[in-house]
């Protein structure tokens, strides 16, 4: 995949992407347009950006793309050298160097956006090479096919190399993606087996999730082949595919979410319909109260509808909403709870006024002669 390729190169996805070429003027230089890598499997929603494979890969990658940029752009400094009697490579040696030091920095960096900020750097040191060898080219009038000639023959010298390090890159990548691939179907089993523990039918994603397994196969051939093409087919399949997983799941999570509130709900209105029956029992008039529980009780249906059309927003209004209204109802049977204790208190006490009255008088009263008999 490495080497002399006339303006043709096309090397990766998964771990990285890079094609294209840079126009110099009228002519090309073929130098591949660097491209901060980005983590492939969108099928699971999961970052993979940290884990030691994918840093891993991601050295890969740098270490073979810098072999490869440091051959072209040795083959523009001397064609430049040569046409300015060295003259005009300074400013180009200078980027080289920049660009090569970037580079070797990655082979120590342990995260994805360390390695991100690199890849950045090298882009914008690539593109002042660039501009400088344009520059240089015009001033010295060189010819843009011995340029380009000039930079074959560069990467042709240093075609071992190059070699040996896109193959590293693709072992690299090769076991960072297989590995991504069994972590993220274990999310999604995960995903499942929850979902199932609550009862919940997990057919549809079980049936996708039975279809994203199916690729496996499909990508390790792609990968094996260092076919980009076909690396590419699969990589949109399971994007595809893993978005619709994450869709059915996030659907049956709604329904679990909406099973478990509607139940919630409905023994909760009972509980508390049951209040009201047992005071209106008890001669309590629960008018008011009642008024607020079917209230209370005409919110089931809005409750359901934000739930069936996933809607969070309308879940929260509908949440708002019954708050409010629980608490108007514990205020109210609370007024009818202390209303009813007070009376108890004022029987008590009139009862207690009472039976003072009616000793008082007992024991105010003459007490009887007592007449007839023999009192000798």
């Amino acid at each position: 995949m490495a080497g002399a390729r006339g303006c043709s190169r096309q090397t990766g996805e998964t771990n990285v992407k890079k094609s294209g070429t840079i126009l110099i003027g009228a002519a090309m230089l073929c130098m591949i347009a660097l491209y901060v890598p980005a983590v492939s499997a969108a099928d699971s929603g999961q970052s993979w950006n940290n884990n030691p494979e994918h840093i891993t890969a991601m050295k890969a990658y740098v270490a073979y793309v810098s072999e490869d940029y440091q051959a072209m752009m040795n083959g523009a400094i001397s064609y430049i050298g040569t046409i300015s009697g060295s003259a005009g490579t300074g400013d180009l040696t200078g980027a080289e160097q920049q660009f090569t030091a970037t580079a070797g920095s990655v082979q120590s960096m342990t995260t994805n956006d360390s390695i991100d900020a690199a890849l950045t750097q090298m882009k914008g040191e690539v593109s002042t090479f660039h501009t400088d060898t344009a520059n240089d080219l015009k001033a010295y009038n060189g010819s843009e096919s011995a340029l380009r000639a000039s930079v074959n023959a560069s990467i042709t010298a240093d075609q071992a190399t190059i070699e040996s390090l896109d193959t590293a890159w693709w072992t690299a990548r090769e076991t960072s993606r297989l590995d991504e691939f069994t972590h993220n179907d274990a999310i999604r089993n995960g995903a499942l087996t929850n979902l199932s523990a609550k009862g919940i039918d997990v057919s549809q994603p079980q049936g996708i999730e039975t279809q994203i397994g199916g690729l496996q196969g499909s990508l390790k051939s792609a990968l094996d082949a260092r076919d980009e093409k076909a690396l590419a087919g699969v990589n949109t399949q399971l994007g595809t595919l893993g978005t619709q997983f994450w869709e059915a799941i996030a659907g049956d999570a709604w329904q679990a979410r909406e099973t478990t509130r509607l139940a919630e709900f409905d023994n909760r209105t009972t509980i508390l319909q049951n209040q009201l029956t047992n005071m209106t029992a008890r001669g309590i008039d629960v008018t008011q109260a009642q008024a607020i529980l079917s209230q209370i009780t005409a919110e089931r249906d809005p409750l359901k509808a934000a739930f069936d059309n996933h809607d969070q927003q309308a879940l929260k209004t509908v949440d708002t909403q019954l708050t409010a209204l629980y608490q108007q109802f514990r205020t109210t049977v609370q007024g009818y709870r202390q209303a009813a204790v007070s009376r108890a208190r004022e029987n008590a006490g009139n009862m207690t006024r009472n039976a003072s009255f009616r000793q008082g008088a007992f024991r105010g009263a003459a007490t009887p002669a007592m007449t007839g008999g023999n009192t000798s």
